[in-house]
């Protein structure tokens, strides 16, 4: 839906894949899409055998198109089709592709309440008590501290080399919208950093400045992966401890012949169901509260 925004825009040179068409009807349970292909190969396959000036190149090209995707906001996160996100940066403890086992909320105190049982469970653990002034405290810390979201900017969501599709020196298409739709204006440059390597940080560590991202490396780190890091540290304490009943389910795909009676497999999470998310209330879980 992302692309089809953006194609519909008047003079907006974003390099995306021409066409898209939608195979399945609303109420199917499989999503088919058919796409166009891009011509090109992954930046990522190039990377290490081309020119600084090459690299240079394709930095501007990804920078021009970023700030022209980026020119559009929203007084709240949501998608470009008003529906709410799903969490891609926080609540994604099963998966990160949609849908996830948490919204993340149109502000950041929506985002918060989606998350709370399971950040002030996750706190509970981290400071092994069940105080609840203690936990309170910690929890509002962690609200205080939370980078601003807004402005909620139009972000990709998955910027990496493998998405970045290119021929004879020029970017062809940027492909792999899932994740995308108005998020905290951070999350893109947040998401490059904390899922790069040694090829995203060559492209990107050099490109933020350029697109209007004011803050510098160390400035980001302090005022923004510094305050989401709790965040992240508190819900990632918990998420050991939570069970996604049936997600292991599997709808076997019908086979061609006696020889192979199937053809592979469709996990339930695939055929998009909201993952049930339960925090578990055992034993194992109640003797570390008391250590």
């Amino acid at each position: 839906m992302t692309q089809e925004f953006l194609r519909n825009q008047t003079n907006l040179d974003i390099p995306l894949i021409k066409e898209m068409r939608e195979l399945s009807a609303p109420t199917d349970k499989i999503d088919l899409t058919l796409m166009s292909r891009a011509q090109g190969v992954g930046l990522n396959t190039i990377w290490n055998d081309i020119s600084l000036e090459q690299m240079a190149n394709y930095k501007d090209q990804l920078g021009n198109a970023i700030k022209l995707w980026r020119q559009f906001t929203s007084p709240v996160a949501k998608k470009v089709n008003d529906d709410p996100l799903d969490d891609c940066i926080i609540g994604n403890c099963l998966r990160r592709t949609a849908p996830t086992c948490k919204r993340m909320g149109a502000t950041t105190d929506e985002w918060f309440e989606n998350l709370e049982e399971d950040l002030r469970f996750g706190l509970s653990l981290l400071h092994k008590t069940k105080d609840p002034l203690v936990i309170e405290d910690k929890y509002q810390e962690l609200k205080r501290n939370f980078p601003k979201s807004d402005p909620y900017v139009l972000t990709h969501g998955d910027l990496n080399l493998t998405n970045i599709i290119v021929k004879d020196d020029k970017i062809e298409a940027i492909i792999d919208w899932e994740y995308s739709g108005y998020l905290p204006w951070w999350a893109e440059r947040w998401l490059s950093l904390i899922g790069g390597d040694n090829q995203s940080d060559e492209l990107f560590d050099p490109l933020w400045a350029d697109i209007g991202l004011e803050m510098d490396e160390a400035t980001f780190q302090t005022e923004v992966i510094d305050k989401v890091a709790p965040v992240i540290q508190a819900w990632e304490e918990g998420r050991f401890h939570v069970e996604h009943p049936d997600s292991h389910i599997a709808w076997v795909r019908p086979g061609f012949c006696k020889c192979k009676p199937w053809a592979g497999t469709i996990n339930w999470t695939e055929l998009g169901n909201q993952p049930e998310h339960k925090l578990r209330d055992d034993i194992v879980v109640k003797k570390l509260l008391l250590l």
